[in-house]
């Protein structure tokens, strides 16, 4: 009968073979940081971390634009009849922080939702008695392009933080052209009537998606889910335009 006998390692030999297994999964599986590619122990270098490009404060209470001191509506908002109470975003959306955006929309780099995008949209979420959580939807012929939808991914991640569920009723049911290059007013025109919602849905919701640039797509969500029923509605991005 074949014998098989422990063996005790000492710490000198646990820290070596820890050390190996760590050149070794290295080697394999090397680790870059998403914001200048050099390599890191994790999704982000000390040095992109720390230059992570925060909103900060002041910032207007509604739409989370920063301002010169606190103010309930700022001037980019003053004048737009958004359909959600709040917005809030915990970056801009340039350097470290667009780099972020686009390894999750480009590159399908899923870790940085759980270990940059969910704890920092957390973080700057000042109503936390929601009902729901709702991904911006995206339209099919374009999923399928992409075989996913970033919002949906961040959304799934910020429910678990917060423990609250997911719907997905939310539904695009005409595609919209790029807003890239579309001014305010083309943005807001663009996505009119774009959304709906199957079913109806009560209380506070809290709207997911990745970048808030006008606030055009997440109004239009928005003014969807008031009609669907929704109470309140209040939005988060883990960027925002500035």
């Amino acid at each position: 009968m074949c014998r098989i006998h422990a063996v005790a390692f000492s710490r000198e030999d646990r820290l070596s073979l820890e050390t190996y297994f760590s050149a070794l999964a290295d080697l394999f599986y090397p680790q870059f940081c998403v914001g200048c590619g050099s390599r890191a122990s994790d999704v982000l270098c000390r040095s992109c971390f720390d230059n992570l490009p925060h909103v900060g404060s002041p910032r207007c209470a509604r739409c989370g634009h920063p301002t010169a001191f606190e103010a309930f509506v700022c001037d980019e908002c003053k004048d737009v009849d958004f359909a959600f109470e709040t917005a809030r975003a915990p970056l801009r959306y340039e350097g470290v922080g667009k780099e972020i955006i686009h390894a999750l929309k480009y590159r399908g780099y899923f870790p940085v939702v759980e270990k940059i995008m969910a704890p920092m949209m957390e973080f700057v979420i000042e109503e936390n008695s929601f009902d729901f959580v709702v991904p911006v939807p995206m339209h099919s012929s374009r999923r399928r392009k992409r075989g996913f939808n970033q919002a949906e991914v961040m959304a799934r991640s910020v429910s678990r933080k917060i423990n609250r569920p997911v719907s997905d009723k939310l539904e695009v049911v005409r595609r919209v052209r790029d807003q890239v290059e579309l001014t305010a007013a083309g943005r807001r025109d663009n996505v009119r009537g774009a959304f709906r919602h199957t079913g109806r849905i009560g209380g506070k919701v809290l709207l997911v998606d990745d970048v808030f640039t006008t606030g055009s797509t997440m109004s239009e969500c928005a003014e969807t889910l008031r009609l669907a029923g929704a109470s309140e509605v209040h939005a988060i991005s883990f960027c925002r335009t500035c």
